[in-house]
């Protein structure tokens, strides 16, 4: 129960990685508030944590729209009165060659402008009133190396990284913590779903992970759990690629 009493936020929680750490969250003791762009999949995260006794609100809206940030903030503020934990989830990926790449401003305005506008509205709003917090920003190992055809992807994520250790620096002053978990890849439904890799593809990724697996939404949502917990009350600006050796293998070796 590392999360007894505390109030947590997960963005894009209405499946994968999201979804399984708002879940974990609850089970330890969490109250939390789901923010998914999906109504129905928030809910139905939402619905699951209550099913098993766990205490869980729904904010349902676009991560990237400043203003349904500051509301959903203001919602949670007005329903607990405090916001412990901030994990920014929320996330897409364009696929496309560089020179055909036309979704840059969607990209970036979900995966990294929504990081920021989240933890600047809880971090005025609670955390930094209160002295303390955590904040844990999901990037990729996409954010520590370039992955072909994904440039939107492979610069917001850089992006997460430089967030995240400009936001611990600054606010370590006020108490907060703030991490960042790089996921290798990992069984959701982005990659291994009906509209996922294809299998030859996903057989190659899989290929060059020196554990020789692909990792769970679990083992995601345990690196962030830890993160976001007093386990970790003298960690921040770390930047952990939980990626299976992904990033140890060099780029010229098969295995």
């Amino acid at each position: 129960m590392r999360f007894r009493n505390r109030v947590a936020i997960v963005t894009g929680a209405g499946g994968g990685i999201g979804k399984v750490t708002a879940l974990l969250l609850a089970a330890e003791g969490a109250t939390v508030a789901v923010n998914d762009l999906d109504r129905g999949a928030c809910e139905d995260t939402v619905d699951a944590i209550r099913a098993v006794g766990g205490r869980a609100l729904a904010i349902p809206g676009d991560a990237a729209d400043e203003a349904v940030v500051i509301d959903s903030v203001a919602d949670v503020m007005r329903a607990h009165g405090r916001i412990d934990v901030l994990v920014n989830n929320a996330g897409i990926s364009v696929v496309a060659p560089a020179e055909d790449f036309v979704a840059w401003d969607r990209v970036l305005r979900t995966n990294l402008y929504s990081q920021f506008f989240w933890s600047r509205a809880a971090a005025n709003a609670a955390m930094i009133p209160a002295g303390r917090g955590a904040i844990v920003n999901v990037a990729s190992i996409a954010g520590l190396a370039a992955v072909p055809n994904q440039i939107g992807y492979v610069v917001s994520k850089h992006g997460v990284v430089g967030l995240t250790r400009s936001l611990a620096v600054e606010w370590g002053r006020h108490g907060i913590r703030v991490n960042c978990v790089c996921p290798g890849i990992t069984a959701t439904d982005l990659t291994t779903g009906s509209a996922g890799l294809e299998p030859e593809r996903l057989k190659a990724r899989v290929q060059r992970v020196p554990l020789g697996r692909i990792g769970t939404a679990a083992e995601q949502a345990d690196a962030i759990a830890f993160l976001a917990s007093d386990e970790a009350s003298y960690v921040s600006g770390l930047i952990m690629n939980n990626d299976g050796g992904q990033l140890a293998l060099h780029s010229g070796v098969m295995i």
